[in-house]
């Protein structure tokens, strides 16, 4: 049973399946950081070792470049987890790359299995006619298999972008797998992405000005 202590004072094997966070660790983070800035709760929770190892998940996408930049401001080497579906724009891998470069990301390219891949989907064509099973094997599986060893993965999402994410709480449950979800940006809005991109200066998404 995890609690919130740095993580060399918590040994497990990285098959164990046993609990990381309760929920009332995870409780008490979000009320540890409520009213705190993104910067500040970053930085307070990885200097207090309070979420133990830990990954970025990110897609790349138009507002990627935000948390990656938060993030690795305080944590420079962070794992950056990224699905390599092989089925992404061009565009998107050439961003990837460009914010590579710009903030010495630690990315990892997560992959499919090739064995899963010509047993289910040989002609790559699933995602036409079977999108749920085309994202389990390119996106789900991947992702699964690499997170088993972090306590905890950082997300971009944001309550605005969906109305299922009203009230999006910085800290929540990843399913039942004992680790958490960690959502910086949960409260903030575009205006705010706005005028971090331009005060920080980072570049966007090739896409975005075709409506990505």
């Amino acid at each position: 049973m995890a609690s919130l202590t740095a993580p060399e004072d918590r040994v497990r094997d990285v098959i164990d399946a046993s609990p990381r966070f309760t929920e009332a660790d995870i409780l008490r983070l979000n009320n540890l950081f409520r009213g705190d800035e993104a910067a500040d709760m970053i930085a307070a929770m990885f200097s207090g070792g309070l979420v133990g190892e830990t990954a970025i998940v990110s897609s790349f996408g138009a507002e990627s470049a935000v948390l990656l930049h938060l993030v690795t401001r305080v944590k420079p080497d962070v794992p950056v987890l990224f699905l390599d579906t092989g089925k992404h724009f061009p565009e998107t891998l050439e961003y990837r790359d460009t914010l590579i470069a710009r903030l010495g990301l630690n990315v990892i390219n997560l992959t499919p299995d090739e064995n899963e891949l010509a047993k289910k989907d040989e002609t790559g064509l699933r995602w036409s006619y079977d999108p749920d099973g085309c994202c389990e094997i390119r996106k789900v599986q991947p992702l699964e298999k690499a997170l088993a060893q972090y306590d905890a993965s950082i997300t971009g999402r944001k309550g605005f972008q969906a109305s299922t994410r009203q009230g999006l709480p910085r800290f929540e449950p990843d399913g039942k797998t004992g680790r958490i979800k960690i959502n910086p940006l949960a409260n903030w809005s575009r205006e705010a992405l706005d005028a971090y991109f331009e005060e920080h200066n980072l570049p966007r998404h090739p896409l975005e000005s075709e409506g990505y």
